[in-house]
């Protein structure tokens, strides 16, 4: 067993490590440079120092837990809001472009399998791809745990690729409505009609301006009910590895019966995004610095390949429809980026109509992206 100043059975020291690690990932997010670099990224690099300086171990119960019990309840506590009626109701073109996108995510998980050698894990990460270029983190870990895709070198290395391709997309997408030749190509009603927001007014993520405790102690503690409902019915059905996806699907039925009484759970979401920051940093502690090296770069191509192919896809498609190009945008980078990416991208542009929109097919995004993801693994599998 390899030495570490904080020994692998030192439970307590490490929770205080992966808290404090969360708190660091949620500190850099309040500037822009951590936004732009990512929070998760931050933390995740910082963890895999401390891990490969021999500072925390590389392996330990702490993370193991992190696995067994976060995950299950950050999942429904991030997935309160998928209300899949007000979803389908109000999302609008986007949604349409969103799932166009989706599909176009598939095609290029399932090219880029085709193109490279990713070795023996190859269906698993191609399935933790889907996942999350579809939803976001916390299907990427739903996926994870189901299929037992749990080497922390690997991970971190997918999770590192996807960091990089993700901003260079974005990126992308800030600059598309400039491009002269493409915006002669669609209509442009959003760009024409848009109203900047100074950038000094804009909330700073991550902040509850107010928060009720009896609130968001039911938030978990519903949490923690859908989870063992979840591990039950999985259990019952023979099919225990996938008990997350039973629980995701048991949380998108209860947020869509009972959408008006769980508005009124204080800050779930920001509780959910807690507890995945944890995780997250108990992936990074397990990360080998050699390995994240050696399997990084072809991660990056195929996560390239991925989103060559999505916007190829997209924008054609989208083009053929006539749907606008700030629609388009929004819901490519909603896909790639998450909710937050397209918030963000919305309230840059001045496309005020389409926050809600992006907002929303993020959360469609949520709630189909780890049952695609487990579709893609099972399909390459076979």
């Amino acid at each position: 067993m390899t030495f570490s100043l904080i020994g692998p059975e030192q439970d307590f020291a490490l929770w205080s490590t992966m808290i404090g690690l969360a708190a660091f990932g949620f500190w850099c997010e309040r500037y822009s440079w951590g936004r732009k670099y990512s929070g998760i990224l931050l933390l995740m690099t910082l963890a895999m120092v401390l891990s490969n300086l021999r500072i925390i171990p590389t392996s330990a119960p702490a993370y193991h837990a992190a696995w067994d019990v976060l995950v299950p309840i950050a999942i429904p506590l991030l997935l309160f809001e998928a209300n899949l009626q007000r979803i389908l109701r109000e999302a609008g073109p986007t949604l349409i472009a969103f799932i166009i996108g989706s599909a176009a995510v598939v095609a290029g998980v399932l090219i880029g399998a085709w193109a490279l050698d990713l070795g023996a894990m190859e269906p698993e990460l191609a399935g933790a791809y889907a996942g999350t270029y579809i939803g976001g983190s916390l299907n990427f870990a739903a996926v994870a745990k189901a299929i037992g895709l749990q080497d922390g070198s690997l991970l971190g290395a997918a999770i590192a690729a996807d960091n990089v391709a993700t901003n260079l997309h974005f990126l992308l997408l800030i600059l598309m409505p400039g491009i002269a030749w493409i915006a002669a190509r669609y209509p442009t009603h959003h760009m024409d009609t848009a109203t900047v927001t100074d950038a000094g007014s804009q909330p700073v993520p991550h902040q509850v301006s107010k928060l009720s405790i009896s609130g968001l102690l039911t938030a978990i503690a519903i949490a923690f009910g859908l989870a063992a409902a979840g591990d039950a019915i999985s259990g019952w059905m023979n099919t225990p590895q996938y008990s997350i996806i039973v629980t995701t699907a048991l949380t998108l039925l209860v947020a869509t019966m009972f959408a008006k009484p769980l508005q009124n759970l204080s800050c779930a979401g920001e509780a959910g995004n807690v507890l995945m920051f944890i995780f997250l940093a108990g992936v990074g502690a397990t990360m080998d610095i050699w390995e994240l090296v050696a399997a990084g770069p072809v991660l990056f191509v195929f996560a390239s390949i991925i989103i060559v192919v999505h916007l190829l896809i997209t924008f054609s498609a989208g083009w053929w429809l006539k749907l606008d190009l700030a629609e388009l945008i929004i819901a490519s980078a909603v896909c790639i980026g998450g909710p937050a990416s397209g918030a963000a991208l919305a309230s840059a542009k001045g496309w005020r109509e389409l926050l809600i929109p992006g907002i929303l097919a993020g959360s469609f995004g949520y709630a189909i992206g780890s049952f695609v993801g487990i579709s893609v693994v099972e399909w390459l599998r076979t």
